[in-house]
Formats: C-alpha cells, structure tokens, sequence
C-alpha cells in the first residue's frame, strides 16, 4: 500500500534526524497539498498507525493543509531539550 510506505519513509527519516541530532524529535510539522491524495483525517489515520508501530506514541504531529504545492512535505521538526526525553 503507497501510504504505508509513506508512513516507513517518514519514520525512517525521523530516526536518522534523531541520530544525527543525538536529541529526540518531539513534534513533527507537515503541509499536505489539497490537491494530493491525502486528506488530513486519512493521513493522521496512517500516522497515529505507524506511530504505533514504529513505538512512537508520544511523537506530536501539525499538520497543515495548502492550497497547493508539494503533496507532502515534512516543514519543522521540534526537539526535545538536550538530555530531555
């Protein structure tokens, strides 16, 4: 299914930014195009599913939706403060 692999890439990503940071990420900020496949309520949907399994509950997502533009995009992400879980 194209959403779950969305939803591996995501997370996948994250995981890098976090050991690349050596901090952990405790939001994420995402635009979704309305013009894309997504709808918010589907995309959280997947999200709250693959932040459960990926053993990610307490992550925070923002989504915000565009009149236009890329599907998806990943536009923040908010840290946790150094040595803060």
């Amino acid at each position: 299914m194209h959403n779950t692999h969305i939803m591996e890439d995501i997370f996948q990503y994250l995981k890098r930014e976090e050991k690349r940071s050596g901090r952990k990420i405790k939001k994420v900020h995402i635009s979704l195009s309305r013009f894309g496949t997504l709808t918010k309520e589907h995309f959280l949907q997947h999200f709250k599913d693959a932040s459960a399994a990926f053993r990610r509950r307490r992550l925070e997502v923002e989504i915000k939706e565009i009149p236009f533009g890329r599907e998806l995009e990943i536009t923040r992400i908010d840290f946790s403060e150094a040595g803060g879980k």
